[in-house]
């Protein structure tokens, strides 16, 4: 797939863009700008989906592990940097399912590009009326994410529950990572999640699925404390196969709702100083 010109370079010289990578080379967009083979528009992946699903479903993987694994690699690059302008910049990228692409290596999707400029706030309900900010990071994301579930859950009959449900853990997830980057107090942190809680509110409005929630989980470093969260929903990722123990046992993320308490501080107690220190650049699921 070949970008306009046009759209590659206004998409490179994006303002918001450059701050965001300035931030963190995860919060921001791929420099790549959906050029060559491997790039799928948003548009393009209701028709896209049942294929990947059937050629996971050869390696004798389950439906479920399917679809929860396939949302999080089309959704969380997206997620990422609209969840880093909202809490980072008091923006959010103007992404749509025209003007936003992702990029699948193997069977893996690995990043996202955007083929607009980003740094400029467009009007959704009206020529002359911008939504505030929450409203129109819902709107944007139930306008992607709605066909992308409903293909997913077509093509796989998994529950659009925990679809959604993995959707609002990611978003809030991304969102709290940016918290602890910049450096935030629990307290702070605990404001964003709540703001971010708010969002997913809309978006379950929007979308008409009452989803589960993640519940704020604190983390006390040395030094300082910060905020994690236990997801409302399991990413079924230590389904995978190669994602078990030495032993056999299933390794779950730390922030898995199938944790004990003991085995969550037990999982969590490597990644407490890199979430606490200075550079804080850890992201804990």
């Amino acid at each position: 797939m070949q970008a306009p010109p046009d759209l590659a370079a206004a998409a490179l010289r994006s303002e918001t863009a450059r701050m965001l990578e300035a931030v963190h080379p995860r919060f921001g967009f791929s420099p790549a700008v959906a050029v060559g083979p491997g790039w799928h528009r948003f548009a393009e992946l209701g028709e896209r989906i049942p294929v990947w699903v059937a050629e996971l479903r050869v390696l004798d993987r389950a439906p479920s592990e399917i679809a929860m694994s396939l949302l999080s690699g089309m959704t969380g690059p997206v997620v990422r940097p609209m969840a880093a302008g909202f809490v980072l910049l008091g923006r959010v990228p103007t992404v749509t399912a025209e003007t936003v692409a992702v990029h699948r290596r193997g069977r893996i999707v690995d990043r996202a590009a955007l083929t607009c400029p980003i740094a400029a706030r467009e009007p959704l309900l009206g020529a002359d009326v911008v939504p505030d900010l929450a409203e129109e990071l819902a709107l944007r994301l139930a306008g992607l994410v709605t066909p992308v579930i409903d293909a997913l859950h077509g093509a796989t009959r998994f529950g659009r529950r925990n679809l959604w449900g993995s959707l609002g853990d990611v978003l809030s997830s991304h969102a709290l990572w940016v918290a602890r980057h910049r450096g935030d107090p629990e307290p702070a942190a605990r404001e964003v999640f709540a703001e971010i809680q708010g969002v997913a509110d809309r978006v379950q409005e929007l979308s008409g699925v009452r989803f589960p929630r993640p519940v704020p989980y604190p983390v006390h470093g040395p030094s300082r404390s910060t905020l994690s969260q236990i997801r409302g929903t399991c990413c079924l990722h230590y389904r995978i196969p190669g994602r078990t123990a030495p032993d056999g046992t299933p390794r779950y993320c730390g922030t898995c709702p199938l944790l004990t308490e003991d085995a969550r501080r037990e999982r969590m107690r490597g990644l407490v100083e890199p979430a606490t220190g200075a550079s804080r650049p850890v992201h804990l699921g």
